[in-house]
């Protein structure tokens, strides 16, 4: 395996699209967060999210539903929760600080959350209480261990690693911490699940995220493109990334495989169903394959801005651009139905609520219901 640049392939600090859009916003917040300046001062790994006042709005990045209740987080470890459909929140304990930038719930009680300083966050109790399961202590150890039997091995791929393992940790901010940016994870009925990530950072683990095995060189993806988005149906995973890239898990290979598609720009998200592979991105672009990626049509949605997610509703999908506007597929048909701007500034993520109509979006002055009947 050989390095693309000269920098480390894995860690930087770079701020990526969900987590760059609201913190270049923050200059601007109007009632800034008292917490937000102390948690920057120190290591976020060792300080526990900070209580906020729950009158003012809070940054958030991601939302998930599961059960009756929905789960956000936002940034220095901000966790709220709601069970009456978004209408209220109450802010949930976390162990870290760190960024977190998406939510995930595999089902009515077990979830995890990913963030900056490489954190993944699990919880068994619908989101009531996390526990930390990785982070960038942790991430160190794991690649040196990993990789260093190798080296000695001579394998040349390697000791590569090493050296960009050792040159970033030499150059984080906090000594002995890889600050790698994970930006969605994604877990099956068996446990079996993986957490993707800036510069390839590809991880895999199969006890419900109780250990980590590195899988950087088991997919296509030589160029180290950015990995956003996580989907899974029947038992196969897939990645979407930057500048096109679209993978998917080959169980025989053990390994993560290219699908061409026939766009090149960024796609942040991707949807599987039974009959129907989704990969959305910037400026509004939306792809729809019936064959698992072999052949893809263009679904024009009519949005300029980049899609952020993509809600069930029945047969029909709510498509949500990050500048908040709506449209609606028919599942079947893929046929485009215009719905009126929510009118809900900068959008990050959506989700469904418990209540038919309706979704719940995360923006930088915190979450928002939207009535989906009223915006037609």
């Amino acid at each position: 395996m050989t390095s693309p640049c000269p920098a480390s392939f894995l860690f930087s600090t770079l701020r990526l699209l969900l987590a760059v859009a609201v913190t270049v916003g923050m200059s601007s917040m109007l009632t800034a967060p008292a917490w937000s300046a102390a948690a920057a001062s120190t290591d976020s790994l060792d300080v526990p999210a900070q209580r906020v006042d729950e009158r003012l709005p809070a940054p958030l990045l991601s939302v998930a539903r599961t059960g009756g209740a929905l789960v956000s987080v936002g940034l220095h470890g901000l966790i709220q929760r709601s069970t009456d459909a978004g209408r209220t929140w109450q802010q949930v304990d976390c162990p870290v600080s760190s960024d977190l930038v998406q939510v995930r719930f595999r089902d009515e009680l077990n979830g995890w959350a990913v963030g900056h300083d490489a954190v993944v966050l699990h919880t068994s109790d619908g989101g009531n209480s996390w526990q930390l399961q990785l982070d960038g202590r942790r991430l160190l150890t794991l690649l040196n261990t990993y990789y260093a039997p190798r080296a000695d091995k001579g394998d040349e791929s390697a000791a590569l690693m090493l050296k960009e393992v050792a040159m970033a940790a030499s150059s984080s901010a906090t000594p002995g911490v890889l600050a790698a940016p994970l930006l969605d994870v994604m877990f099956d009925e068996l446990g079996n699940g993986f957490a993707v990530g800036a510069f390839g950072l590809l991880l895999h683990s199969t006890d419900n995220g109780q250990n980590w095995e590195p899988w950087v060189e088991r997919s296509d993806n030589e160029r180290r493109m950015h990995l956003y988005g996580l989907a899974e149906h029947a038992g196969t995973f897939y990645i979407s990334g930057e500048q096109g890239l679209l993978l998917r898990l080959d169980s025989e290979q053990q390994r993560f495989v290219k699908i061409d598609t026939p766009y090149t720009g960024t796609y942040f998200g991707v949807r599987a169903f039974d009959d129907l592979l989704l990969a959305y991105g910037l400026r509004g672009n939306l792809f729809a394959s019936r064959d698992g990626g072999q052949q893809w049509q263009p679904v024009d949605t009519h949005l300029n801005s980049s899609l952020v997610g993509i809600v069930e509703q029945g047969n029909t999908l709510i498509v949500v651009s990050q500048g908040g506007q709506l449209v609606s597929v028919d599942r079947q048909s893929l046929q485009v139905k215009a719905l009126a701007d929510a009118r809900v500034g900068e959008v990050y993520s959506a989700t469904a609520t418990q209540q038919a109509g309706s979704l719940v979006v995360t923006r930088f002055s915190g979450a928002k219901v939207i009535d989906i009947a009223q915006a037609n």
